[in-house]
């Protein structure tokens, strides 16, 4: 059953009531746009009585599509970064590279648009799946950035073929710690399920020249350290790491989606402040 416009934006009213009893919606200078403060509209009985029994997923909270192939589908949320935050003068551009960062100073040589941002959430094991990949582009005027979902585990393979054909357009990958985590668990899971995980010829890790550049002035070097302390940013009312893989398990038990809506935040926060953390490294 289609869900009409009318309905999709009560039951956003209805997730962000719920949500605000139970804790605060993630928060930063790259925030979500904040619903009112006025107080969220409640459904009526009438109303949430015609909800029971609607199939109703992320797609009535998060605008998106599908990307799709012979064997299946994936929902893909996209959106530009000056529609969840104000456009900055630095957007786009790169300083100079530290001269012991060859990969930086490659990537600063041929630009922005060649590179490819990614940040993937998945059930924590590497037996478990992929189930939410965020990646950003710059696109010669605004970052893009875009959400591959699997809604349920079935969804996997087919999301782990729409990365593998997005990160052919590019010359270099972004990603935070991706050379021990994020690239060995994709290509582990596209060898499960039998599908080619090609990356661009060239990576560059930020957590290893965030360390060699401020391990001596930080007490860590995690995302959220440099987030605070490096790009002066600050988030409140994160997921916490340790509650994402329930959360997803949680949603594909029961079809609930209010309770994930807000990694879909958490995600997009974390590719956002990678863009500003090379900025950082190349000022």
């Amino acid at each position: 059953m289609t869900v009409s416009a009318t309905l999709k934006a009560r039951l956003g009213e209805l997730a962000r009531a719920r949500h605000s009893d139970s804790a605060p919606a993630a928060s930063s200078e790259a925030a979500l746009a904040r619903p009112s403060e006025a107080a969220p509209a409640r459904l009526s009985q009438a109303e949430f009585a015609n909800v029971i029994g609607l199939d109703v997923g992320v797609e009535a909270f998060l605008p998106g599509g599908e990307w799709r192939d012979e064997q299946g589908a994936v929902f893909v949320h996209e959106r530009l970064r000056s529609d969840v935050e104000k456009r900055k003068p630095h957007w786009g551009r790169l300083g100079k590279a530290p001269e012991n960062e060859p990969d930086l100073a490659a990537l600063c040589a041929v630009g922005l648009e060649s590179a490819l941002f990614l940040d993937l959430e998945t059930g924590g094991l590497s037996s478990s799946p992929v189930f939410l990949a965020g990646t950003m582009h710059w696109n010669g005027s605004d970052f893009v950035l875009r959400q591959y979902f699997a809604r349920h585990y079935g969804e996997e393979p087919t999301l782990l073929a729409a990365l593998a054909e997005a990160t052919r357009a590019f010359e270099f990958l972004v990603t935070f710690n991706g050379k021990s985590y994020d690239v060995p668990f994709l290509r582990d899971r596209g060898h499960v399920h039998r599908v080619r995980i090609g990356m661009p010829p060239r990576h560059v890790d930020l957590l290893h020249a965030s360390r060699r550049r401020w391990k001596a002035e930080l007490p860590d070097c995690r995302l959220q350290t440099l987030e605070y302390r490096i790009c002066r940013r600050r988030r409140v009312g994160d997921v916490p790491g340790d509650e994402v893989p329930g959360l997803y398990h949680d949603y594909v038990r029961s079809g609930d989606p209010y309770r994930l809506v807000p990694l879909f935040h958490h995600n997009m926060l974390d590719v956002i402040t990678m863009g500003e953390v090379l900025n950082a490294l190349c000022r």
